[in-house]
């Protein structure tokens, strides 16, 4: 017995030329493919963000390494994916070591040598199974896979052919290190005694397949690999933040005449989203999460983005199978761009379909209106704009003008201004601040405050949205604005993430956070109660945003908090996001109607809302419903609990 590692065991003398050979020419492979790959998107190019960019990769590799993306949704799926990158992982680890060992000179024996011919057991039954499980499972979702799925079956009988003759490799060399059959290849026990021929066979076979996978890696569909990296690594915004076409006061600096806002073509997308959408697995996680498909209207994203990605790049691509409402349909939750495990922003291809949409004028009455609602009032509920802020004053909150020394500015928001139940949760945040003693704290725009250009700009008209944003970007430094609160997610999203792209920094703050700095610091008190309690979070707060502890921390003060089985970052849309407040989408089932259902089933006595939409949306499913359950903003929660 001799526990050492020998290098080409039993090989002829010449293996070594052909291993250097194919192992050149899949590393010139690779390379090749990568080149062309990642051509155009700035991937490989030498940039002043190389630090950053060294601080993303080792957080794309921590949340690879977590797999949470892919055991979140698919158990089953997500468990094969990681026996497969686990048993490769270990794989790959073992040729590193003997190479290292060859090169080296470095001796390869005793404990450490046994424990990786252990792992090297392991990993050969977590490839086999992996495959096997793979295989199945593309196999019985093959029309998901479409024109993948042989590339996926191939593939995995790589693998499949890797592991079983790296077993026989190990089976024969076993002999010859440990004397027969040990514990330390517990797969020795199981594989019978290989001839020399047979050991030749695989040896040939399990280093071409090895080599020629890397090789045609970038090519496959195991591009996913490299393509996910750079959608990580090169989108640098918050899931909240959309793309920004141009920017509207450099083209009025510049006195271009015309410009063309939009996508139409899949040649027309630049940079990364114009490589993004391979990435795509056909996994169909990011289809399990959406609102619009639980709803049966006409849009499952993955089905989009495969759409995208396997039509020509000057194909129209509203001619070859994209439709007007499959993009409408959109709710703009995020859900699928959180759950994607390859990064995809499907948001972003959607709106940009919008805005070519939008710019030839393809719109409905609705969707006009509202247009013109923002054109003409300054402000999305058709109301006229003046005295939009004169029932705060009967409360006690002055103007800017007459309370320059406020901290915060108050954004009502249009739904807040002109909604009278968005006025009641005004109200009750009005009567907190009273409470606490934060009245003069707090001033409002009046007549000068405008929307904020989140339904306009996620509808798809950039123009309008910057247009609105230069002119709230004037009032924001005309008054010294510096701190702003709002009660709308929607609009928290726009100034926070959007705005400072056009040079508006403020600290924004949602009404949510406001109270619980105030509960917390003891400036009110609330009362506790047995009323039962399920939080609604709102996917432009929680999701896009990650807050989902204040509201936590405030309910589990008043009552008894029943969690949905979709809360927190997960949660599920209301149906209103997206600008689909304004307008009717054809759906099987409504997705308030969904959502109300899932939190009434907690048995809560009382859903707690933190956006207007939202309360607006669950308060018609009730209606629907006719439920005994209330649906209440947090702030009306607080006021009606104050000791």
């Amino acid at each position: 017995m001799d526990a050492r590692y020998v290098e080409y065991l039993g090989v002829p003398h010449y293996t070594f030329l052909i291993v250097y050979t194919l192992a050149a020419l899949s590393v010139l492979a690779l390379l090749y493919g990568l080149s062309k790959t990642y051509r155009g998107v700035g991937l490989l190019a030498v940039t002043k963000q190389g630090v950053r960019r060294l601080d993303k990769s080792l957080r794309f590799v921590a949340e690879f390494l977590s797999h949470y993306r892919f055991l979140s949704r698919q158990v089953f799926g997500g468990t094969v994916h990681l026996l497969l990158i686990v048993g490769l992982g270990i794989s790959l680890i073992g040729t590193i070591i003997v190479s290292v060992v060859h090169y080296t000179g470095v001796e390869y024996g005793g404990l450490f040598f046994l424990v990786m011919r252990f792992l090297l057991d392991v990993a050969a039954v977590f490839i086999i199974y992996g495959s096997l499980a793979g295989i199945y499972r593309v196999y019985a979702g093959r029309e998901r896979y479409g024109k993948l799925a042989n590339q996926y079956i191939l593939v995995l009988l790589g693998f499949l052919a890797i592991a079983v003759t790296g077993m026989i490799m190990r089976r024969y060399r076993v002999d010859y290190y440990l004397g027969g059959p040990s514990p330390w290849s517990p797969l020795s026990y199981l594989v019978p005694p290989v001839t020399h021929e047979v050991y030749l066979a695989a040896y040939f076979v399990h280093i071409a397949v090895a080599f020629a996978l890397i090789a045609v890696s970038p090519l496959v569909m195991l591009r996913h690999m490299y393509l996910a990296y750079a959608n990580y690594l090169l989108v640098d915004r918050p899931l909240g933040e959309l793309t920004t076409p141009f920017e509207l006061e450099k083209v009025m600096e510049s006195g271009e005449a015309e410009i063309t806002v939009g996508v139409k073509k899949k040649g027309e997308w630049r940079g990364i989203h114009g490589i993004m959408f391979d990435a795509c697995t056909r996994c169909s996680r990011c289809q399990d999460v959406c609102p619009a498909f639980a709803a049966k209207r006409p849009l499952s994203p993955m089905s989009l983005i495969t759409k995208i990605a396997e039509a020509k790049n000057d194909a129209d691509l509203f001619e070859v199978g994209i439709t007007e409402d499959e993009v409408w349909a959109c709710t703009t939750c995020g859900a699928c761009m959180y759950q994607c495990p390859v990064y995809i922003r499907h948001v972003d291809y959607i709106v940009d379909l919008r805005r070519a949409l939008v710019f030839e004028s393809k719109v409905d009455q609705k969707k006009a209106d509202l247009l013109m609602s923002v054109s003409q009032y300054h402000n999305t509920l058709m109301q006229a704009n003046v005295g939009r802020h004169d029932w705060l004053r009967e409360l006690g909150v002055k103007h800017i003008s007459e309370n320059p020394q406020a901290e915060y500015l108050l954004w009502v928001g249009c739904m807040g201004s002109f909604d009278g139940r968005a006025r009641e949760i005004v109200k009750a945040f009005v009567k907190i601040l009273e409470k606490a003693g934060m009245l003069d704290k707090v001033a409002v725009l009046g007549d000068e405050e405008t929307c904020c250009g989140d339904p306009v700009r996620r509808l798809g008209e950039e123009s309008r949205f910057q247009e609105l944003v230069l002119n709230n970007k004037q009032i924001f430094e005309k008054y010294g604005v510096k701190k702003l609160v709002t009660i709308c997610p929607h609009g928290y999203n726009t100034f926070k993430n959007e705005y400072p792209r056009f040079g508006v920094k403020l600290e924004v703050y949602h009404h949510v956070e406001v109270l619980q700095h105030l509960v917390e610091e003891g400036k009110i008190t609330v009362r506790g109660s047995l009323e039962s309690l399920t939080i609604h979070d709102p996917c432009y707060l929680s999701r896009h945003n990650k807050v989902v502890e204040p509201q936590r921390k405030i309910v589990v003060k008043l009552g008894a908090l029943k969690e949905p089985p979709r809360h927190g970052e997960r949660t599920f849309c209301c149906g209103a996001g997206g600008a689909n407040y304004w307008y009717d989408v054809p759906e099987e089932k409504r997705i308030s109607h969904i959502r109300f259902e899932e939190l009434a089933g907690t048995g809560a006595e009382t859903i707690v809302t933190q956006c207007p939409f939202c309360n607006a949306m669950l308060t018609e499913a009730k209606r629907a419903k006719d439920s005994a359950v209330n649906v209440k903003d947090i702030a009306e929660v607080v006021a009606e609990k104050l000791a």
